[in-house]
């Protein structure tokens, strides 16, 4: 009884872990690199992020990002993202654009996120997402 019990276990244990692998691979970086446009936008926000630094951070940003909020917000924003996420580490893979919305999936010290930056026909960001 003991053994069909163990050897149970190890089963659920080996589907749970097969499953969760299988629910990684679902992203792929894309072929392509982002436009310049969109990796500047990513990179002044990382820059932003680790420095925190407003005015870098929203260097990028339309003016529509800006309709209730000032630029020394997103300080605010920044630092309860660094509580949630910590440091921005070194990998991050571009996983592609669709609809507009360009989609990083960036290592952080707590967690891997997704960053979504949206340009808008300025190329200017008109959408930020942490997700």
């Amino acid at each position: 009884m003991k053994r069909l019990l163990r050897i149970t276990i190890l089963v659920l244990t080996c589907l749970l872990l097969a499953l969760a692998a299988a629910g990684c691979g679902g992203e792929e970086a894309s072929d392509e690199p982002p436009p310049p446009a969109a990796q500047a936008a990513f990179d002044h926000v990382r820059a932003g992020y680790e420095s925190e630094d407003a005015a870098v951070f929203t260097q990028d940003f339309a003016e529509v990002m800006f309709t209730d909020r000032t630029a020394e917000d997103y300080l605010d924003v920044v630092s309860q993202l660094k509580t949630a996420l910590g440091a921005w580490g070194d990998e991050a893979t571009y996983l592609g654009a669709e609809d507009g919305a360009h989609s990083w999936r960036v290592r952080f010290e707590k967690g891997t996120p997704r960053v979504v930056i949206v340009l808008d026909e300025e190329e200017k960001v008109s959408g930020l997402w942490f997700r």
